[in-house]
């Protein structure tokens, strides 16, 4: 038998693989998320007539220090990431309040928040250790594609080419000089993009020791919540300092008090100087993921299923989370950055949703695959290569169609760590009634691991919200058509009906949440001991239930995976046709660093309405109510009143730029980003973009999409005047401060 755990994860990741990518569009107006090593050749001469002073090389210069150097990528936890640039020798690096805040969070007490109050360090001895941290950086960015594909031949079946690809990949990997230099945190890594069309090598070294330098209070750093989010006009100072940190050889180290600041080969310069309107900008950074060379049925999933089902449980999560924050001040600390990361999460789904609707992308995308038809039909050859992949497509996406809904509600029950946790045991306890030769050891290594980490599992649970999104769950499955509904759910509620259903799952999600099994590190440890007839004697209600949901689990796998093998060969194949007939002048995003430029503009959101792209001071008094999320803090008001702005006010506004408005095109993951000016001097920090620009991860609208940056002015003016942390500009260099 597979491994359980295994098996969530790989399910977890065809689900994330249905729920991106997507179809070709000509590159128009500042479209463009470009890799590094391209740059050379995009129009060079059209960008030195808009503004651009620098050449490609001092952007990225595979033999030489360049702005690449000074780009990094924030990692938190397991998953989360934003980015970052060293703006000093000494290994400070600027990046989003947002970015910063899990570290804030992971150190606050209910006495000493620090994701409410900020955090200033007077001194490097008192920065502020950032608990699961680390910083990225990209040591070497190399194409391959031609190395990887001269082992594919045209007579192998997809897993033979899979293994052809991986087993050239792992070669590649080897191969490089610093692959065995872990220790000095190193990490080869060949990654495949655009479904298979590009194939780059990339040499990061990570950086495990991070600090929180200066980070300025919720109030500043998230200044209209959740209703400013995605908006404009936007009065955000989201922005905090941290340190890299090394051992004493300069090498990557856990923390250590004896660890020093990294010295980076390359920090940028801040402007002072600031923008103008239709001023030449360009950003650098790592944007998430993009799906903007998908097929249209690709477009009808994620508008009208996957993304749909993503808002519902969503919005239930963050209700859930609220509701206990609101009676629980020592949860409330906690769970702040979770309840923020959903809600940010939310609305940009949401918004994903409306422009995909306003945009008709499906319609526009159905016409350029009429126009793919008609090209292939014009040669036979062509048409021999190509004429299968459409209708291929159009039938795999049919088959998930009829079981999606069914698979979706069992893979959410299943993906709870009390539910999935139980067969694990079961099937442990099968294997140990095997003879010992005959064992699957990978299941067994993994209860090893699951008792391993009993105590941080059980210490992170809250009762509370698990009932309650087992009892959403429950509901979302009854509600399921006659042909898709949950046969371990319908065994236990299928005979009842209104009320007394609803009462019943109820009394079912509470009976799983507060069971005895989950109650004490030693409780669930003699879960993992048990025998297979002793744990189904037990007269535990989630035993039964979770054996027979696995085998359904298993069956919506198993749909999952014939799904991604009939989509994993002909979506290539869609992309090569489509490249063919157009061209596809840059691969869709994927975390690794893009260059991307644009200009200082405005935009018109609806008739009659203009909106211009500076925001300033006045704006964020003029917003202020007392109340969270636009209360203004006491000392900031006083500065405005005072015109207390040092150096850093617009001269002829005669008050403190806030944020401003550009059309590069960003992504999530750009958070942080530098936004620079036709010199390279970094003018502000890249925090968001507006709501009439969402769905940029499936298209692009250069007339209303905008990327929303922090002023540098604003940083300064607030880390100085505001936070009192002005013994950090010791360490910057400042072009244009008085």
């Amino acid at each position: 038998m597979r491994s359980k755990f295994s098996q969530i994860t790989a399910l977890a990741l065809l689900l994330a693989m249905v729920f991106s990518l997507l179809p070709l569009q000509s590159v128009r107006a500042d479209e463009g998320m470009f890799m590094p090593d391209s740059l050379a050749k995009l129009d060079w001469s059209a960008l030195s007539k808009r503004g651009m002073k620098l050449k490609p090389t001092d952007l990225y210069n595979p033999n030489g220090v360049s702005h690449k150097d000074a780009i990094v990528r924030v990692e938190i936890g397991t998953g989360g990431f934003g980015t970052g640039e060293f703006v000093s020798p000494n290994g400070m690096v600027l990046t989003n309040h947002h970015v910063g805040f899990d570290a804030l969070v992971a150190a606050s007490t209910p006495e000493k928040n620090y994701g409410e109050l900020g955090y200033k360090a007077d001194s490097q001895a008192n920065e502020l250790p950032a608990q699961d941290y680390k910083v990225r950086m990209t040591v070497e960015i190399k194409d391959v594609t031609s190395d990887i594909i001269s082992v594919v031949k045209a007579e192998m079946t997809p897993q033979q080419r899979n293994a052809a690809i991986a087993g050239k990949a792992q070669e590649i990997e080897n191969s490089d000089p610093d692959s065995a230099k872990t220790k000095e945190g190193y990490e080869i890594s060949v990654e495949r993009m655009t479904e298979g069309l590009f194939y780059y090598k990339f040499k990061y070294q990570i950086f495990p020791d991070v600090r929180v330098v200066y980070a300025p209070p919720k109030s500043i750093g998230y200044f209209g919540g959740d209703p400013d989010n995605f908006e404009w006009p936007r009065h955000c100072g989201d922005f905090t300092f941290l340190r890299v940190y090394t051992d004493k050889n300069g090498k990557p180290a856990e923390y250590s008090t004896d660890n020093i600041p990294y010295k980076p080969k390359k920090f940028l310069t801040l402007s002072t100087e600031g923008v103008k309107e239709n001023e030449f900008v360009f950003v650098m950074g790592y944007p998430g993921g993009t799906r903007r060379y998908r097929e249209s049925y690709s477009i009808d999933y994620n508008q009208n299923h996957s993304l749909p089902n993503q808002i519902d449980l969503y919005s239930t999560q963050i209700a859930a989370l609220q509701n206990i924050a609101k009676y629980d001040p020592a949860r409330r600390v906690k769970l702040q950055a979770d309840i923020f990361s959903l809600s940010n999460s939310l609305k940009s789904w949401e918004g994903d949703v409306l422009a995909l609707r306003r945009s008709n992308l499906i319609g526009r995308k159905q016409a350029e695959e009429v126009a793919f038809t008609k090209w292939l039909e014009a040669d036979p050859a062509r048409k021999a290569k190509y004429a299968d992949v459409l209708p291929s497509l159009k039938t795999a996406y049919e088959e998930l169609n009829k079981t999606a809904d069914h698979n979706n509600s069992v893979g959410g029950i299943y993906s709870t760590d009390l539910i999935q946790f139980v067969p694990l045991a079961y099937f442990a306890a099968l294997e140990r009634d095997k003879p010992e030769k005959d064992r699957d050891a990978r299941i067994l290594a993994q209860v090893m691991l699951v008792k391993q980490q009993a105590g941080n599992i059980l210490s992170n649970r809250t009762v509370s919200y698990e009932r309650e999104m087992l009892k959403y769950h429950l509901r979302k499955a009854a509600e399921l058509p006659a042909g898709q509904k949950v046969q371990a759910i319908e065994k236990l509620f299928g005979n009842l009906s209104a009320d007394a259903r609803l009462r019943a799952e109820e009394d079912f999600a509470r009976a799983v949440a507060e069971s005895k099994l989950f109650s004490s590190k030693e409780e669930f440890t003699k879960l993992f001991e048990m025998t297979s007839a002793q744990l189904k004697t037990l007269n535990e209600p989630v035993i039964n239930f979770a054996i027979e949901l696995d085998e359904e689990n298993d069956k919506a796998t198993a749909i999952q995976v014939k799904f991604n093998q009939t989509v994993g060969r002909w979506r290539p194949l869609f992309y090569e046709g489509m490249r063919e007939m157009r061209g596809i002048k840059y691969p869709d995003a994927n975390a690794t660093m893009r260059f991307t430029f644009g200009e200082v503009k405005g935009y018109v959101p609806r008739e009659a309405m203009v909106y211009t792209p500076f925001t300033y001071l006045f704006g964020t008094i003029e917003k202020d109510t007392g109340q969270d999320p636009f209360k203004v803090p006491e000392k900031l008001k006083q500065l405005y009143r005072d015109k207390d702005f040092g150096s850093y006010a617009d001269p002829v506004k005669k008050d403190i730029p806030a944020n401003f408005l550009s059309t590069t095109d960003i992504i999530g993951g750009n958070s942080g980003s530098p936004i620079m000016n036709g010199n390279g001097e970094q003018v502000g920090i890249v925090f968001d973009g507006n709501f009439e620009g969402l769905g940029n991860d499936f298209f692009v609208s250069p007339e209303r999409g905008r990327t929303i940056s922090v002023d540098i002015r604003y940083v300064l003016f607030i880390t100085e005047k505001f936070g009192g942390a002005g013994w950090i500009f010791n360490e910057l260099t400042i072009k244009g401060k008085k």
